[in-house]
């Protein structure tokens, strides 16, 4: 299997679609639903995340709302969701273990899954690839994200 694409020493793996302006990658499932997480950049943003709460499971978010909240170092943030549709389900193994989302953000540290409205309509707002790095390129520049600094080091990912 080859190694992901990084940006920074951040990976960003292929076959998922991103919302660079959330730091969210999302996959499409075979049920019609979509899962999201927080992607690598997220990740190196918020540093150590010590709680993920999703709203409850049957509730319709809107594009750009809140379909939970992250805990981290002394703060709080809106997890806010790039498309419309129902929320699914939160992971619940976040609850219990949410270090999984800084160990494993791609994988078993996913947050949540949404059955999109108009998923055909969505899809295209996402980027993939070589234009996902380069969104994201901007976003960091855009947040004046300084890959060199202390706390980004310690969360630097081992590819």
């Amino acid at each position: 299997m080859s190694e992901a694409p990084t940006l920074h020493g951040l990976p960003f793996p292929a076959g998922l679609l991103y919302a660079p302006a959330h730091n969210l990658w999302l996959r499409e499932e075979p049920d019609g639903s979509v899962t999201l997480g927080l992607c690598a950049y997220g990740c190196a943003l918020y540093g150590e995340i010590f709680a993920f709460t999703a709203k409850r499971a049957g509730l319709h978010i809107d594009a750009g709302r809140s379909f939970g909240v992250v805990e981290f170092a002394k703060a709080a943030s809106s997890a806010r969701s790039p498309l419309a549709g129902e929320l699914v389900e939160g992971n619940p193994r976040v609850l219990q273990q949410p270090a999984l989302i800084n160990r494993d953000c791609y994988g078993a540290g996913w947050l949540v899954r949404i059955r999109p409205d108009d998923w055909p309509a969505a899809r295209g707002d996402f980027v993939s690839g070589a234009e996902a790095l380069e969104a994201f390129a901007e976003q960091m520049r855009l947040d004046n994200f300084d890959p060199e600094a202390p706390g980004v080091q310690a969360l630097r990912w081992k590819t």
